[in-house]
């Protein structure tokens, strides 16, 4: 399930030396949220990295298959009716035929929320293997 223009909206989008700072609103009435949770929502870890997949599929032009979460550090809540605007720093650690290990931070002026080294590969690749 696609979660962009539904669950969050990129609001803008800034390369860096080695990928992409995308700023994001989170959409606080999604039905996500109503279940996670009623009264007091938190994004939940997996929107998280199905966002980062997302973003990097747009930078990459490729669509991709999470493989392996190396590192994953939830470090804050992330609640969108406190924190509505956040960033994500995604960055291509190192590519390699099988696919890209992406690094990402996802922070905002109030501290950060999120840490996380992943390993995508090409979506044609992942399926062959299986």
């Amino acid at each position: 399930m696609k979660l962009q223009n539904d669950f969050f909206r990129v609001k803008e989008c800034c390369p860096t030396a080695s990928g992409y700072d995308y700023t994001i609103t989170l959409n606080a009435e999604h039905s996500i949220y109503q279940a996670h949770f009623p009264g007091n929502p938190i994004t939940p870890g997996v929107c998280i990295i199905q966002i980062i997949k997302e973003l990097s599929e747009s930078f990459l032009n490729r669509s991709l298959f999470l493989k392996k979460l190396n590192n994953v550090k939830f470090l804050n809540v992330l609640n969108p009716l406190d924190n509505n605007e956040v960033t994500f720093s995604i960055t291509i650690a190192s590519e390699g035929d099988d696919g890209h290990k992406i690094n990402a931070v996802v922070s905002n002026e109030n501290g950060t929320f999120a840490k996380l080294s992943l390993i995508f590969t090409f979506v044609e690749r992942a399926h062959l293997k299986q």
